[in-house]
């Protein structure tokens, strides 16, 4: 009897959190873990190399890609990661020298880096999984 009781109350109220929004009809159906809500989404991850005109590796160059930005190491590397939809991308990307003089004086770039027909692994539920590219640039000098 008291199992009876347990299982109507229990019903009564999916059933009212199902009115308000809260729950869903997998509640009233019995099932575990119930419907999954979200976005797909990937990690596109950029890295590359930054030189001069020489060849030789620039440090320090701010590397902007939407709200995120890094910085070159030593040798001029970087690696930077930008979460969007699982689908061809444009990324705009932005490099500039705001160290002054201390690596030599270099001209920003602004440009684009194009993701198409991504490959992405490690992927699960709405989350599709990482793809990466690299794209190295050669900064020219400040006249």
């Amino acid at each position: 009897m008291k199992l009876k009781i347990a299982k109507t109350y229990n019903r009564f109220i999916a059933f009212f959190l199902w009115l308000l929004g809260i729950g869903s009809t997998a509640a009233l159906n019995g099932c575990i873990g119930g419907y999954e809500y979200g976005s797909p989404h990937a990690d596109f991850k950029i890295n590359g190399m930054v030189t001069n005109q020489d060849n030789e590796k620039i440090p320090g160059i701010k590397v902007k890609v939407d709200y995120d930005s890094t910085y070159t190491d030593s040798d001029g590397k970087y690696n930077i990661s930008v979460e969007a939809f699982p689908k061809d991308q444009n990324f705009f990307i932005q490099f500039s020298d705001i160290d002054g003089g201390e690596n030599g004086n270099y001209q920003t770039l602004d440009t684009v880096v194009v993701f198409v027909d991504p490959e992405f692994k490690n992927g699960e539920g709405w989350y599709e999984g990482e793809t990466s590219k690299e794209f190295d640039v050669k900064l020219k000098a400040e006249n």
